[in-house]
């Protein structure tokens, strides 16, 4: 009787555990998943953060006339070999900088073209008769950027027993276009950890 009941109660709990929770509302910087094998939501916004305030405490963008540097965000190549969407750090990234006034952003050119194609499409309606000339935007205003961001994110893991451990090496690097010289350039790391269970 007594074994019958030890048999019950562990068919219960895994009954109980088999049956999931709802769906909910999280908070991504606290309460995310953490991944050992892939980029997660988490690293993103760290990694932004840590990169951005790197680049401004450099004082490469500040300019000599004053005038706010241009930075057009690049791609950042993903060689981890896993599914990692890096445009989330270059959007965080660009974010950031916005943010801190230091810096403007082009959305008119970019690694993979340009971000918005709306810059270009208007000034093709020059001699257009539908719209009125006044109106349309003129060909020789657009400003071209004083720097390019770019980078590459490289995984390295290792496994010792049921432990596994990744590292994430997020490489960014500024590009002074008027030259092609790097600027300014960083690396940060993310490492994470698990062990497994035995039956796991």
């Amino acid at each position: 009787m007594k074994y019958m009941s030890i048999f019950c109660s562990a068919c219960l709990a895994m009954l109980v555990a088999g049956c999931g929770s709802a769906a909910k509302r999280i908070d991504t910087g606290t309460q995310g998943i953490t991944t050992v094998g892939a980029v997660d939501a988490r690293d993103w916004q760290e990694v932004s953060v840590k990169a951005v305030n790197s680049l401004l405490e450099s004082g490469v963008l500040v300019r000599a006339d004053g005038r706010k540097s241009i930075v057009m965000v690049n791609q950042v190549k993903n060689n981890t070999g896993t599914n990692a969407p890096t445009q989330i750090l270059t959007n965080k990234m660009r974010q950031a900088l916005l943010s801190s006034g230091k810096a403007l952003t082009s959305t008119a050119v970019g690694g993979a073209g340009p971000e918005d194609a709306a810059t270009r499409q208007v000034r093709e309606l020059e001699n257009d008769d539908l719209f009125n000339q006044a109106t349309v935007q003129k060909r020789g205003t657009v400003i071209s950027p004083d720097f390019s961001l770019s980078g590459e994110i490289v995984k390295q893991q290792s496994n010792s027993g049921r432990t596994i451990e990744a590292a994430f090496y997020f490489h960014v690097v500024l590009t002074d276009l008027s030259t092609g010289l790097a600027v300014w350039e960083d690396t940060f790391d993310v490492a994470k950890q698990a062990t497994s269970g035995f039956f796991y």
